[in-house]
């Protein structure tokens, strides 16, 4: 059975016409960003596929070649399905809208294609072209080579470099890591843990090495101290599995037997973490020492406030538009990389072992 605008706006809770504006991107009477996700969230949701080609022939369009809507850029969230209430792509998405108004462009879509199928995208690719796209998340072998093959002008932000031969913005979560653990040691911590991605957690097929776990190997490396296993808890970045993980990592454990710091893949995973660590009847930081990467809003809310790495995340999604939009209006035919800064900001999850 094909799927209806009625039937997506009574899911939605919006009528028909509303429906049928934003997935023709229609600028006149515009609805707010949270009805625009919430629409798109359902149409990928019953595999509604707008026919573009149906679109430019309603407009008087009778070419039979498909046309690029000028001035829209595509959104594509490739390692997380909520984008909405995803803390650190959230904020770069922000950016993203931010800077496509400054510079004249409209978002055509934002797409998480996390786990979709790839004739389900190259379907949604045919049905709504795009000038450019921007890329946000890890990715692997097969979709680098789907993206490369579909559309002409990319970039991907992030906190991980691609080299996948196109334009890229990088906040670096590696030198990023190497400053959280950097802090620890400068307090004295020698013996440091860590919570997130490892290689054993991570699918094979992943391009973007876990440069945040790969700076902990390293800088245990040029300590000179060695690597143990126990020291490490294998979890998902998210807040309910990193709690769930450290709880089970704690269970016949002492505070003696454990680091006195743990260095976290990301902020949701520390949170998480250090909800475990209270619940299991240790102290932050008197205990254990807590350091995170990306600074969310949450950090500097929970209690302690979390020591963390700052990422400028509005600032990749608006730096990332700048560079998409110099190659679309430039045919730039090399890639540009631009690296931002970070900044340690320290706040109450750590304290001096000296």
């Amino acid at each position: 059975m094909s799927v209806t605008l009625k039937a997506i706006a009574e899911k939605a809770k919006v009528s028909i016409s509303t429906v049928s504006r934003v997935v023709n991107n229609d600028p006149t009477k515009p609805a707010s960003q949270e009805t625009i996700d919430r629409i798109w969230e359902i149409v990928r949701e019953m595999g509604y596929i707008p026919n573009q080609h149906a679109r430019n022939l309603i407009k008087g369009n009778d070419s039979q070649e498909e046309k690029i809507t000028k001035k829209t850029i595509g959104c594509l969230y490739t390692s997380t399905l909520d984008t909405n209430n995803d803390p650190f792509f959230s904020y770069i998405g922000l950016g993203v809208q931010e800077e496509l108004k400054r510079q004249g462009y409209v978002m055509a879509y934002a797409l998480s294609i996390y786990g979709m199928d790839f004739s389900e995208i190259y379907n949604y690719v045919l049905a709504n072209p795009v000038e450019g796209v921007v890329v946000l998340g890890r990715f692997d072998q097969a979709t680098l080579e789907f993206l490369k093959k579909h559309y002409t002008n990319i970039i991907y932000a992030g906190v991980n470099s691609v080299n996948g031969g196109f334009d890229e913005v990088i906040c670096d979560g590696y030198k990023g890591a190497k400053a959280a653990l950097g802090h620890l040691k400068d307090l004295g911590h020698k013996d440091i843990g860590f919570v997130g991605y490892a290689p054993e957690d991570r699918e094979s097929k992943l391009i973007i090495n876990e440069h945040r776990y790969k700076a902990y190997v390293d800088f245990l490396d040029e300590q000179g101290w060695h690597l143990t296993k126990n020291n490490i808890v294998h979890t998902s970045l998210k807040s309910t599995e990193a709690y769930e993980n450290m709880m089970a990592y704690l269970k016949g454990q002492t505070k003696e037997t454990l680091p006195t710091a743990f260095y976290c893949a990301n902020d949701v995973t520390a949170i998480g973490a250090m909800k475990a660590i209270k619940e299991h009847g240790l102290k932050i930081p008197e205990d254990i020492s807590i350091v995170g990467l990306d600074d969310i809003e949450m950090a500097s809310f929970v209690s302690p406030a979390l020591t963390t790495v700052h990422i400028k995340k509005e600032e990749l999604g608006r730096t990332a538009v700048k560079i998409l939009v110099d190659k679309i209006e430039s045919n730039r035919t090399y890639p540009y990389r631009v690296d931002l800064p970070f900044e340690l900001v320290v706040r109450q999850s750590t304290k001096s072992r000296r």
